[in-house]
């Protein structure tokens, strides 16, 4: 059973133009063998190397995160389910270098000669491996490659190589089965990242996305989001995120998006703050290389709901922040804030008290709690505090006998105002002598 069997609560955006550390934590998705679980969490950028290399692109998006000041305090990688098999290849060869396959933790070596040659490394490590007691098994392919296999299939074990050496994994579930089960392994992560660039990755993660209570940020350098007008672009992963209206990701363009991960830096500076606080447009985002547009490719971008990273009066910002439905960011994570505490408010009303009784006294307690919520989101920045919140109650009298006997509480209502932010200001002046 879940919280919300007990607890339900819903929120309608009437809007138009997780647990509580939840909020705060991204999650990289990757392909990958860092780690044996599915989800790996890290507290900063140097743990992350402990896994990855610098180059890796778990490590890459990791670092834009983490560079942002303030910053989250935690993140989170996923790895994608693959295959059994790993193949290794030796990319680069130099002579009398170390050369280093970790298993596991568990670090194997070879040290080239003076006339080194891919395939005696492999071979060297190939041998270092099998001598060891992981229960790995290397295969030497005899062209400079070598297999990892696990003695029992289906055994999961992690593997970290030194730059000099490249891996190539299979994946073996659909993006949205792998986001399912690191999320059935532990929920405790909200905004989405992904290494990949694939745009059918990207759909399948906003297909995804869209069902959870969580937010996906996506980025490309494809061309046609800038070049291309909103209504003759049909293909972009900006003009699908719009064609289906998803609520729950964000495109930005970057050029140099195949190296760079802008949305993965925009997660660092907004998550590391109280939902209600921010808004997504006017971040400078440290590390992330600013885009030069001209105003038609600004104008076509923006038509679909894209962010893009400018220089805008000697300042780098991010303009607007929205989502494929055109609700900004930073509303959309405000009301699964708000959504979220007041759910866990009132199941702490329920498990606090030896009873909540249907009568007077219990109706009246309920509406504290959702009273004091809204108060909480006034204080965080989220809801206005002109006009007040209403909270609506039944009256005990009125409450059908049918769901007094199933201890139902039905038609509990609140009607709120959001704060919103202010994006473009307009002045009319005159001066006279």
């Amino acid at each position: 059973m879940s919280l919300q069997d007990i607890i339900n609560v819903t929120i309608t955006r009437q809007t138009k133009a997780v647990s509580r550390a939840g909020f705060g934590t991204p999650m990289i998705l990757g392909t990958n063998k860092g780690f044996t679980d599915l989800i790996k969490f890290y507290a900063n950028y140097s743990a992350v190397l402990d896994d990855f290399l610098a180059t890796d692109s778990e490590a890459l998006a990791a670092s834009a995160v983490f560079s942002q000041s303030p910053t989250v305090s935690q993140l989170a990688i996923g790895r994608r389910a693959t295959d059994d098999n790993v193949v290794v290849t030796v990319a680069t060869v130099s002579n009398s270098t170390l050369y280093t396959c970790t298993i596991n933790g568990t670090a194997f070596t070879f040290t080239s000669d003076s006339d080194a040659t891919n395939l005696e490394i492999a071979a060297g490590l190939v041998a270092a491996i099998n001598a060891g007691s992981e229960p790995v098994t290397a295969t030497d392919n005899s062209d400079g490659t070598y297999d990892l296999d696990p003695d029992v299939a289906g055994t999961a074990f992690s593997v970290k190589l030194d730059s000099r050496q490249t891996v190539a994994f299979t994946t073996s579930q659909t993006v949205g089965e792998d986001l399912s089960d690191i999320d059935q392994e532990n929920s405790s992560w909200y905004g989405l990242i992904l290494t990949s660039r694939v745009q059918a990755d990207q759909e399948a993660a906003a297909a995804w996305t869209e069902t959870q209570q969580k937010i996906l940020g996506l980025a490309s350098a494809n061309a046609d989001i800038v070049d291309v007008t909103d209504a003759s672009d049909t293909t972009s992963i900006a003009a699908v995120v719009k064609a289906n209206a998803y609520a729950r990701t964000f495109v930005m363009y970057l050029s140099n998006a195949a190296s760079q991960y802008p949305e993965a830096a925009l997660f660092g500076v907004i998550l590391s703050q109280d939902p209600g606080k921010y808004t997504a447009a006017f971040k400078t985002l440290a590390g992330i290389t600013v885009d030069n547009l001209t105003q038609t490719q600004e104008t076509n971008a923006l038509a679909k709901y894209a962010t893009i990273y400018v220089e805008v009066g000697g300042v780098n910002i991010t303009r607007e922040g929205t989502v494929g439905e055109n609700e900004y960011i930073d509303i959309i994570i405000f009301v699964d804030w708000l959504q979220a505490r007041l759910t866990e408010r009132l199941y702490s009303l329920l498990v606090n008290n030896l009873k909540l009784p249907y009568t007077e006294e219990g109706l009246t307690a309920v509406e504290g709690e959702i009273r004091a919520q809204l108060t909480d989101g006034i204080s965080a920045g989220g809801l206005a505090a002109t006009p007040s919140p209403t909270v609506t109650i039944p009256d005990i009298a009125d409450i059908s006998t049918t769901d007094k006997a199933n201890r139902e509480l039905n038609d509990v209502e609140f009607t709120a105002t959001l704060a919103g932010a202010i994006h473009k200001i307009t002045v009319q002046g005159t001066v006279t002598l």
